[in-house]
């Protein structure tokens, strides 16, 4: 039975991974107030293993994501990639901060809830991280004056949050979704989200 678990484990940790890269390829909209930043969806498939399995799913899914875009869509820098996965993980620790505080609440104010913790963390993190990167040489960064920091953090950081803001509930509607198709047939049991 747990080799079972496991196996079934691995074909969707594999699943979300393919949807991950799949989305990535095929949507991209250019954010209306700086057109170098790109809305996509394909963080939704990654969030949906963290919702349905468990924090070590869904680092793997976004760590193998990570390697796939390294090789197939680095984007332009090659350490692109590397800070997507610090956006995504950082986006995590909102969301499963936000599932222990609503505990017991409805979905409005779950879904609510991770929404904002998962937007704030994300922001905070890459905020962080973008303001020590960016002034850095390529491969790391854009040698990005320190005089131009604040602006282009701002646009940034509502970029993060503002992908937070559709990600997490497209997550938790998909999520609700394959729960109540699933449940009955006994395929799959989603674990509570634990870190």
């Amino acid at each position: 039975m747990a080799k079972v678990a496991y196996t079934r484990k691995l074909s969707l940790i594999a699943l979300f991974t393919a949807l991950a890269y799949i989305l990535n390829v095929a949507i991209s909209i250019p954010a209306p107030y700086a057109d170098f930043l790109i809305y996509e969806v394909w963080e939704v498939p990654i969030l949906l293993s963290l919702l349905l399995l468990d924090f070590t799913a869904g680092a793997a899914v976004a760590f193998l994501n990570m390697m796939v875009l390294e090789v197939v869509k680095p984007g332009p820098l090659p350490t692109g990639p590397v800070y997507n996965f610090l956006a995504i993980i950082s986006m995590f620790a909102g969301v499963l901060a936000a599932e222990r505080l609503s505990s017991g609440r409805g979905r409005v104010a779950a879904v609510g809830l991770a929404t904002l913790l998962g937007g704030a963390s994300r922001t905070l993190v890459m905020t962080v991280v973008n303001a020590l990167v960016l002034p850095q040489p390529y491969p790391v960064g854009f040698s990005i004056p320190v005089a131009a920091l604040p602006a282009l953090l701002a646009l940034i950081g509502v970029f993060n949050f503002t992908t937070a803001v559709y990600t997490v509930p497209l997550a938790y509607t998909v999520k609700e979704a394959v729960v109540s198709r699933t449940r009955a047939a006994g395929w799959l049991k989603p674990a509570k989200v634990q870190a």
